[in-house]
This record gives C-alpha cells, structure tokens and sequence, in this order.
C-alpha cells in the first residue's frame, strides 16, 4: 500500500498575513487544496493523511468532505514542529503499514505538485528505497563566517532539495524512533546510513514563503488553465 502524509501544520511566520498560508485562498481555493488535489488523482496513492494546526482540524475535515477527496482517511493535529508532525503522522500510518509499504511526505506549502510528480516518486521509490526531488544550483555558492568567504563550492555537486520526498515505511519509521531535529526527513534516513537517491526536480515545486510566492503560484496556474 502506498501512504501520503500531507503537512500543513506550519506557523507561516514569514508570510506576514492574518491567514496562515496554507489557508490563504488561491482561485478561491485554499492554497492545500491543489497538493491535496494531486494525491488524490495520483493512480499510485492509496491513503491520504493530512497533518494540520489543531484548530484546523474540522475545518479541513469538512473541506475534503465537501470537494470529494476520497483518498484522505484522517485528518489529523500537527506537533510544535516538522519532525514532530512527521512523526504523529507515521504513528497513524503504522496503525495499517507493512514494512515495505511506501510513504511519500510533502509540504502543502510546495503547492504545484502534479499526480504525475506522485506517481514517479513512487515509482521510483519501489526500487530505490528513498528518494527525494532536487535541483541543481546553477549560483556561485560559497561557505562564509562572518561575511566572509570561507570557502566556494563546487556548484556541480550541490543541489536544492524539494519535496515529496518517498520512503520504505520501515526506513523512515526506523529513523524517526530516536529522532533528532533535521530541516530533512531524508537527512534522517541519510543519518542511518541508507542512500538517498535524488530525483529531477522543477522550478514548479517551490516553496510559498511569502506574498510575491502567491503571485508567482497564480501565474503557474494560468499559464497551466
């Protein structure tokens, strides 16, 4: 069986709005309707698990009900941060999960994740194990302290990691068990000692961080109409 755990439990603190921004409307749609929206349609997704702010909780409950989203089979409270949410989403998912089952997690924030993104990651992850989009970074990046440069990297073999990101359930759940605050499930997994593969990623599956994100979001999607 294949999971997905939808995060939307984020704090927003860099979205400067009274609305969270996995709330904010986009088309008159929240913006997590449109990952929502794309596991669902994804032929290689069985259940869907959304994580969101416990205050949330009816809301988008009421939500899925309303727009037919018949893949989500919980809606449930997030924890105080990303690790935390991954990990209550993992423990729900493990009530029904064999050990070679698959679990994609994604940020609702990456909102233009399409079906076909799914169904590769999980494709992929059927043989890989682990995986996770990323881009290459074509910018000079350098290490520095202080303002100044320590060191300049080789752009060649540096890469900006998205999600979804897809695992063996046994893997990421074994990982999780005396877990540590990362900004990465993969680094989790990557901290056992597992390969993580990397899979081509898009300009498209940037992260909403701020209004200008929105924007830029609304130009994907009519460009896409």
């Amino acid at each position: 069986m294949n999971f997905a755990l939808l995060l939307l439990a984020g704090s927003s603190n860099r979205f400067k709005d009274n609305t969270y921004k996995q709330f904010y409307l986009v088309n008159n749609k929240p913006l997590y309707y449109y990952p929502l929206k794309a596991l669902n349609d994804s032929k290689e997704i069985d259940q869907i698990i959304v994580l969101t702010l416990k205050d949330k909780i009816f809301d988008v409950f009421n939500f899925v009900k309303q727009n037919n989203l018949n893949k989500v089979k919980a809606v449930i409270g997030g924890g105080n941060s990303r690790n935390e949410t991954v990990k209550f989403g993992l423990e729900k998912i493990k009530e029904t999960a064999n050990e070679d089952d698959i679990v994609l997690i994604h940020d609702a924030a990456r909102a233009l994740l399409t079906s076909i993104d799914v169904d590769n990651a999980i494709k992929e992850t059927k043989t890989k194990d682990v995986t996770t989009y990323a881009l290459h970074s074509y910018d000079t990046l350098v290490r520095a302290k202080n303002f100044e440069v320590v060191q300049y990297l080789n752009r060649d073999e540096i890469f900006r990691i998205q999600t979804p990101q897809t695992f063996k359930f046994k893997l990421i759940n074994n990982a999780y068990k005396n877990f540590k605050h990362t900004n990465d499930d993969t680094e989790l997994v990557f901290l056992t000692k597992h390969k993580v593969h990397l899979l081509k990623g898009s300009e498209r599956l940037f992260k909403v961080t701020t209004k200008e994100d929105i924007k830029k979001m609304e130009t994907y999607l009519c460009a896409t109409k």
